[in-house]
């Protein structure tokens, strides 16, 4: 049986407000709502808009896929930066973790 190698990445993202209307801020707020859920699937958050998350090459393709549809693209951004094994390793962490999934995940 062949397995599936998977990836690890880092997904950053930004959901611009356009305009300050009330309306505008609580459609934004949906849309990063829903950037976010899809993401904790597959990691766990670092910072408000920074997961590092683990896929494989067909869940990759489906994240893009998802997360599109809720991106404004003149607008919103998303961002997948790939970490290979080596730097992942190296990735040094500083502060409090311990009221965090963080903390149980990486010590």
């Amino acid at each position: 049986m062949k397995r599936t190698r998977i990836y690890k990445y880092l997904a950053v993202y930004d959901i611009c407000v356009r305009d300050g209307s009330k309306l505008e801020r609580k459609l934004s707020a949906k849309r990063r709502n829903r950037i976010m859920k899809l993401l904790f699937k597959y990691g766990i958050r670092t910072q408000l808009s920074v997961f590092e998350i683990e896929l494989s090459s067909s869940e990759k393709m489906q994240l893009i896929m998802d997360v599109s549809k809720y991106l404004r693209k003149e607008t919103d951004r998303f961002y997948l930066y790939p970490l290979d094994e080596r730097s992942s390793k190296a990735i040094s962490r500083f502060g409090n973790f311990q009221n965090s999934l963080i903390y149980d995940f990486f010590f």
